[in-house]
């Protein structure tokens, strides 16, 4: 076998900006700006600049940049690239610089010690102790004593710094000084030499008592003061505040502000110093505010295609759109991601994996997964089935990128990625595309090429206030909520129904029963995914494969719903909407006794103490009286739905644990969790987001179903005799009830009844599908 060549990646350096590199950006634009206005003159200080931005967006750079151009005013080469070198250069102030990372000092006893330390070195570092030493040799200068005991009574209290300062007089008795217990104290009794230290530094010259600001300034760069813990980030602004008396002192502080503010908030919480305090407190030492701008993504393509080719390809450069989009638009996270993917396109060439894969297809697979959160990723990467997890990424492109139809009919797949986290996820669904060639073998060897960035957690939730999959739901204030219908509960061509409902959040679900009782229903016009049969709404189901049953890791399941398998349902069928009424239920009994007493209250209540032989009856019964309208809708036939149809068009082709998606909400359905003690209309949940990704209302919650199905065990087999409808043994039971928990309405839970013939209560009812007389063949 020949030796594989072995290919190089070349990745960004994600460091802050060198001072001899070009800044990108406009950042040496900002950082002049900056530099100009700490120069200036007539800037009055003590003054703080805070620099705002999140992490990655380019804080240390920027404070970088504006250090050397006040370091290096003409720059390099004197030639002035920094716009310090024109008629007002003399006119500018001269400056001295610190640079004080303070999350590295987070062990540090007090901050102020730190920062004075910081100060001290770089005096020492800039050659003033000498310049000193030199002026405390003037007979005539006695003055500097009080500098040199300052700096002396320093290094005794808070540790040597090696300064070589001499002394005229007795420097013992400063060894021990009583007043400097604390360390604030300290500063305090000494403030007036620590000024003359100051000045005498800014100036380089013996006769200023402290800093002239027309003159010059000292300028003090604070960086990562959001990595700091609470604690210490107050002491950095404690100690800031010790300077915002003193002339000629800048402070410049790079920061997420956001951050600051809640650690500030964390500190000073026994003080009562929260929300807008702790903002008041922020206001009154930061004076000037720079927010670093987002980087539009025009800038973004400039700066990828200016980027040598061995970093940023022509494929990668076509795909811009996409990197820049799995990133948020931030550098540090655009130049991670293209290092992140040059590596592993690199480890995959070099290990032979990538043979046969489509770069461009790799790209997008990346992107895809980095922008995912991580419910998104886990259901990916925990399909068995190849076909349906491929399915899966090409419906979720449909999703994104889709005709209104196709997005349409999709959509409720997807309800758990409507919400902020997903965001990224849906910018880069957008953008992506993936060659014709991408087939489920392709997918399987992306997912498992050099160990993607993915993890297995699965978290879900969605926020008050977002998409709701099927409608949205709009607090307006604590006493009134706005539900909007979205053209899925009207149909492709229909238009949004706002409804607003007045009274407490929690009480919506009662009022829409009083005021939206059969909303849905009566507004829904008929469409290629509904029909209406004999008063009955139907959903279309379509021809596929699925995922039934739990994993055994999912922490509700039950043995009997194991193992997790993947069923193929060779033909459409249509379910029904709503679980049958007492009022429908009552047109098949005609002038008999209800199996409800008091059905007319709860007309549009599910029918309850109804047996599995009942429900068989009534189906007989509909196909009879509506022979007609069935052939009109071409030649169906209704009856039970088997346990695996049930399942489908509860959870959808990709095993959601709960209709609308993997995390429960009591707020979606009719159990025990959410107090009703009873059953509710039927659809009362649909416009709170409770239907199935294919339409269906009360899947789970508000009384348990029949099924066809006897019990058997899995994997489903409909050919194995558990749908012979001769058989005597246990029916098969679905969808939990409103005495019953989470950990029964679910999508997968199964539940059997052991007296099919009398076995009536008033949590049991049924719904119905309808079907092409073929089928009969597949069961």
């Amino acid at each position: 076998m020949p030796k594989r060549k072995y290919l190089t990646p070349e990745i960004f350096h994600d460091a802050p900006l060198h001072y001899k590199k070009t800044a990108d950006f406009h950042f040496d634009d900002f950082a002049a700006t900056l530099a100009r206005v700490i120069t200036s003159p007539v800037a009055e200080t003590p003054l703080t600049i805070g620099i705002n931005g999140a992490w990655g967006s380019g804080k240390t750079s920027l404070l970088l940049r504006v250090k050397h151009m006040l370091d290096k005013p003409n720059g390099e080469d004197g030639k002035g690239e920094h716009r310090f070198a024109d008629e007002e250069e003399k006119s500018f102030r001269k400056c001295k610089t610190v640079w004080f990372d303070a999350w590295k000092y987070n062990e540090e006893d007090a901050l102020l010690v730190a920062l004075v330390r910081v100060i001290l070195q770089a005096m020492k570092k800039d050659k003033l102790m000498d310049k000193l030493n030199a002026w405390l040799e003037d007979p005539n200068q006695p003055s500097y004593d009080s500098v040199a005991m300052f700096i002396n009574a320093f290094e005794i209290s808070f540790g040597g710094l090696g300064l070589g300062i001499k002394f005229k007089a007795d420097p013992q008795k400063h060894q021990t000084p009583s007043k400097f217990e604390q360390h604030t104290a300290f500063f305090d009794y000494f403030n007036e030499a620590f000024e003359r230290l100051l000045a005498l530094w800014v100036h380089g010259k013996s006769n200023f008592a402290e800093i002239e600001e027309t003159k010059g300034a000292l300028v003090i760069f604070i960086d990562d003061l959001d990595r700091c813990k609470p604690d210490k980030t107050a002491q950095t602004l404690e100690a800031i505040k010790l300077f915002l008396d003193k002339s000629g002192c800048v402070f410049v502080l790079g920061a997420d502000i956001k951050i600051v503010q809640a650690a500030v908030e964390t500190h000073y919480k026994n003080e009562g110093i929260t929300g807008e305090s702790a903002k008041d407190y922020l206001e009154k030492i930061i004076q000037l505010r720079f927010n670093i701008p987002l980087i539009i993504e025009k800038a973004m393509e400039d700066f990828l295609k200016a980027q040598d080719k061995t970093k940023v390809d022509d494929v990668m450069l076509n795909r811009w759109q996409v990197l820049v989009a799995a990133a948020e638009v931030n550098p540090r996270r655009v130049k991670n991601v293209i290092n992140d993917l040059n590596l592993q396109w690199f480890m995959a060439v070099n290990s032979g994996q990538a043979e046969g894969v489509n770069r461009d297809d790799f790209i997008c697979w990346q992107a895809l997964m980095r922008a995912a959160p991580a419910k998104f990723v886990g259901q990916v990467t925990r399909f068995e089935d190849k076909a349906l997890r491929h399915s899966f990424v090409l419906d979720a492109l449909k999703w994104q990128q889709g005709k209104q139809e196709d997005k349409e009919t999709v959509k409720g797949f997807f309800n758990d990625y409507e919400d902020d986290d997903s965001r990224r996820l849906r910018k880069v669904l957008k953008q992506i595309s993936f060659s014709d060639g991408f087939n489920s073998d392709v997918l399987e060897s992306l997912i498992y090429m050099v160990a993607p960035p993915i993890t297995l957690t699965n978290i879900g939730g969605i926020a008050s206030g977002s998409a709701f999959g099927m409608a949205s739901v709009t607090p307006i204030d604590s006493e009134s909520v706005v539900i909007q219908l979205g053209t899925a509960h009207l149909g492709v061509s229909g238009h949004p129904v706002e409804v607003r409902v007045e009274g407490k959040l929690e009480q919506k679900l009662d009022d829409m029963q009083a005021k939206g009782t059969g909303m849905v229903q009566d507004v829904m016009p008929a469409d290629w995914n509904r029909r209406v049969i004999g008063g009955i709404v139907f959903v279309y189901v379509p021809a596929g494969k699925f995922v039934m049953g739990s994993k055994d890791d999912n922490e509700f399941s039950q043995e009997n719903e194991r193992p997790q398998h993947t069923v193929d349902l060779a033909y459409d069928y249509w379910m029904a909407k709503f679980i049958l009424t007492n009022e429908q239920y009552a047109q098949y009994l005609s002038k008999h006794e209800h199996s409800v007493s008091d059905w007319q209250k709860k007309k549009d209540h599910p029918v309850v103490n109804v047996s599995w032989e009942d429900a068989i009856a009534y189906c007989k019964w509909f196909n009879g009286t509506y022979q007609d309208e069935l052939k009109e809708a071409g030649n169906l036939l209704l009856r039970l739905p088997t346990e695996a149809e049930w399942e489908k068009a509860a959870r959808g082709a990709y095993g959601n644990d709960w209709p609308w998606g993997n995390e429960f909400d009591q707020n979606k359905c009719n159990s025990s969790e959410s107090k009703k003690g009873d059953t509710t209309p039927v659809g009362v949940y649909s416009a709170l987001g409770g239907d199935s990704p294919y339409g269906c209302a009360d899947m789970v919650g508000n009384v348990w179903e029949w099924t066809h199905s006897l019990y058997k065990n899995y994997p489903y087999d409909a050919k194995d005799g558990r749908e012979d409808e001769s058989g005597r043994h246990s029916r098969i039971l679905r969808g939990g009830s409103f005495n019953g928990a989470r950990n029964h309405a679910r999508c997968a839970c199964r539940s059997l009844s052991l007296f099919i013939s009398d076995n009536r209560n008033h949590s049991l009812g049924f719904r119905v599908c309808v079907y092409s007389p073929s089928v009969l063949e597949s069961l």
